[in-house]
């Protein structure tokens, strides 16, 4: 989330422009911004067009996989 604050001198500081997460385990690095894009994907491809309100992602990189909820009652799960 990138917000905008008033310096002391009265100026807007810059806002970040792009944010990436990743996660890193056992030598392995997955962005986190795919995964969230991966569910969508999977979301789109089965319920059309219909919108995306929500989206909850949860990692568990023991178990080797994302598993996701999309609007409250579509759910899935992403191998990591």
């Amino acid at each position: 989330m990138a917000t905008k604050v008033k310096e002391a001198t009265g100026k807007k500081a810059a806002a970040t422009k792009k944010v990436e997460v990743f996660l890193q385990y056992d030598a392995k690095e997955i962005d986190i911004d795919a995964i969230v894009a991966e569910a969508k994907a999977a979301f789109k491809a089965e319920m059309g067009r219909k919108a995306i309100k929500t989206c909850k992602v949860y990692l568990k990189p023991q178990e080797g996989a994302a598993y996701f909820v999309i609007n409250e009652d579509y759910t899935g799960k992403i191998v990591l």
